[in-house]
């Protein structure tokens, strides 16, 4: 018995929603968190097993954890409005679940919904990547899965992996399995903006709380690439929230300080370079 958690403001979540319950194995209820009853899901009486509830509070992390107290099932998967499951997805992530005998939480490996290519790229080469590695991570340098000692994250890529599965340091929160007891029902998240870097914040804490973080490589989920963070709108809001993680998890600042410097260099050369591009 599966409820789905689905934290929105609500639109067109068809894909979404199609995909659940075409699947091998259809969740008995889909709990939508909107803010507000001002906000609407497209064509929801469609679907028989959707429920819409209203958190009366903007925040992603607080809509999911509403939505968490409404689900009435033995296991909870936490899903982004904007995710496809593949086909047998959710049954995959419930079956490996079912296997481990310690607490756990289970995510799939996630692909570029437009491509088709794994989301996450692999390991880059070169005297500088290597360098950056051991800037960001010291001697460890990259670690698939693992959290740097800046406070990065590593994501997956299934090339890198010769294993079913592999144990995590993070998840990213748009499509974790859970057993409902083990569910965090704390609002966590510090900050009214965006919720940036709380799937390492939530991660840590499922951790701390005795979980075991999973990835099953032949489960797998589809999503939009992420833009790279705008300088002038979110970097700062990402920084905070990068920084109240770092000191939480009790990783470097300064390795985090050399982090966003990178980045914001690194942003500024590619805004650069379209300039020029679009004037040639």
């Amino acid at each position: 018995m599966i409820s789905v958690v689905i934290p929105s403001l609500g639109g067109d979540l068809s894909k979404t929603l199609d995909s659940l319950n075409s699947g091998s194995v259809k969740p008995d209820e889909i709990i939508i968190c909107l803010p507000n009853d001002r906000h609407l899901v497209e064509n929801v009486l469609a679907y028989e097993n959707v429920i819409v509830i209203y958190s009366e509070k903007y925040g992603q992390v607080y809509q999911r954890i509403c939505g968490f107290k409404e689900a009435k099932y033995d296991y909870v998967l936490q899903l982004d409005d904007d995710v496809v499951v593949s086909y047998n997805c959710i049954e995959l992530l419930v079956d490996f679940l079912n296997k481990t005998h310690v607490k756990s939480a289970i995510s799939p490996c996630w692909y570029n919904a437009d491509t088709g290519k794994p989301l996450h790229q692999i390991r880059r080469s070169g005297l500088f990547m290597s360098f950056y590695y051991w800037l960001v991570n010291g001697s460890d340098g990259y670690r698939p899965g693992k959290v740097s000692l800046a406070g990065t994250n590593f994501g997956i890529n299934p090339s890198e992996v010769e294993s079913d599965f592999l144990n995590l340091d993070w998840q990213p929160g748009g499509c974790v399995l859970h057993k409902k007891e083990n569910l965090i029902l704390k609002d966590f998240y510090p900050y009214r903006a965006k919720a940036y870097s709380e799937d390492l914040i939530h991660s840590f804490l499922l951790r701390q709380s005795g979980t075991s973080l999973f990835v099953v490589m032949k489960a797998s989920c589809m999503t939009d690439l992420n833009q790279r963070l705008s300088i002038r709108k979110e970097i700062i809001s990402d920084f905070k929230a990068k920084l109240y993680f770092v000191r939480m998890a009790d990783l470097s600042i300064s390795r985090m300080l050399i982090y966003y410097m990178i980045y914001v260099m690194k942003s500024v050369i590619l805004n650069i370079r379209s300039k020029i591009n679009k004037l040639v």
